[in-house]
């Protein structure tokens, strides 16, 4: 019984607590440089900077999968060493891996799911955080979503904000594990803030923190069409890369106008209307755009990260100019818009990938040395290994990210001056 309440505490309850009101258990470390020099300001940027998640290059994933990318070299890891150095350190910052660290959440093809990220989670798998403690979920601020457009458009903001618990965070609530399904549970808070004077980063580290910052992420193969051609785009609109948050389905053989919803979209804005798609009022709740006012309420920051093959940047540049016109209604008169922020990446992975099976355009039309000179310069994002092979037969691939951040109106006419 006493193990079991032991487990249960330190599933609700941090051990700085305890330490917080012993403090004579703490050495205040008065001869060393970092506390007697340094200001908690400057101390706090080295914690957040030691404590953000990196790239383990000395165990590199296989150029050949999938999920291989800038960014994803190798597994993620966290130096939480550096909290088992001394607990005036600990104090300080133990709940910094998961403030600067995102939970990543893929809602797509299993073969898209890199292994060895302790803050993974799919909705397939629902125990990839089992040894996170509760209060360790709860003090997570961003999400980071990879997903294939089939699930985007089919409700999986919603179904990630009720596994990520956006509504017990934005009531400040407890978090208690997971139902079932995998839905983050709650419990009304019962620790008091802390009245001692004791120096502390936290309020009260039991509490669920508001999800701030969103990622959607899609890779080249989470695309509508993604398996045809470039060349198909000009003949078969269905076949064209395309994203449009106010319509739920943008690929439906009863309606084949949908495929033309993103530039109706962008037609519409640039007149300064927002799209009507004459939806009736089964349609009206799929779509994922009001999905962020009613499930994501507290975003300060949205990131929309696409990727496609080289070959199809011209219809990937076209996306970013239609989404740059976008606007995620929130609560109270506040919403999501473009901040002006856009980044351009360009990558080189692997010959050739197993999803290409006996299809030739991905070789012969995405090839590095074919399209190389059509846009920036490729990055290099990971250490190169005589198994890479030759550079130049490389397949080619871009990433362009929009940032959106929550203003009213008189923010954005700032940001247009």
């Amino acid at each position: 019984m006493k193990a079991f309440i032991a487990r249960k505490k330190s599933q609700t309850t941090p051990l700085a607590i305890e330490l917080r009101e012993r403090t004579d258990s703490i050495d205040p470390q008065s001869t060393c440089p970092l506390f007697e020099k340094l200001p908690r300001e400057l101390r706090k940027l080295i914690w957040h900077f030691a404590l953000t998640r990196y790239e383990d290059l000395d165990n590199l994933y296989d150029l050949e999968r999938r999920f291989a990318r800038p960014g994803q070299a190798g597994p993620l890891r966290v130096a939480v060493q550096l909290l088992r150095t001394c607990r005036a350190i600990y104090i300080e910052a133990f709940l910094v891996p998961f403030q600067v660290n995102p939970l990543v959440i893929f809602d797509g093809d299993f073969r898209d799911f890199p292994p060895g990220d302790p803050l993974t989670r799919s909705p397939g798998e629902f125990r990839t955080c089992s040894n996170l403690k509760w209060w360790q979920f709860g003090n997570i601020l961003s999400v980071e979503l990879t997903l294939q457009q089939f699930n985007l458009e089919g409700g999986a903001l919603e179904r990630v904000a009720r596994i990520a618990g956006t509504y017990g965070r934005n009531k400040g609530l407890e978090h208690r594990g997971y139902d079932t399904p995998g839905v983050a549970k709650f419990k009304d808070s019962e620790v008091e803030e802390p009245t001692n004077n004791t120096p502390s980063p936290l309020e009260n580290p039991c509490i669920s923190r508001k999800i701030t910052h969103l990622s959607i992420r899609m890779s080249r193969t989470d695309w509508w069409g993604w398996e045809s051609p470039p060349e198909y785009a000009d003949r078969f609109p269905s076949e064209k890369l395309r994203l449009e948050p106010m319509i739920n389905v943008t690929s439906l053989a009863a309606k084949p106008e949908n495929s033309l919803a993103m530039t109706r979209g962008y037609e519409a804005r640039k007149a300064g209307k927002e799209p009507d798609f004459e939806l009736d009022d089964f349609e009206k709740p799929g779509r994922w755009g009001p999905m962020i006012e009613e499930y994501w309420y507290d975003l300060v920051t949205l990131d929309l990260v696409l990727e496609t093959f080289a070959c199809k940047q011209e219809q990937l540049d076209y996306v970013v100019e239609c989404a740059k016109l976008w606007k995620f209604p929130l609560r109270n008169g506040y919403y999501l818009a473009w901040s002006g922020k856009e980044e351009t990446v360009r990558w080189r992975g692997a010959r050739s990938y197993a999803y290409e099976y006996s299809t030739r355009w991905f070789q012969e039309q995405n090839k590095a040395r074919n399209i190389e000179g059509q846009g920036p310069t490729p990055i290099r994002w990971r250490p190169s290994r005589a198994t890479d092979g030759n550079p130049e037969e490389a397949q080619l691939f871009v990433i362009r990210t929009l940032t959106f951040e929550r203003m009213k109106d008189d923010d954005r006419s700032n940001i247009r001056a």
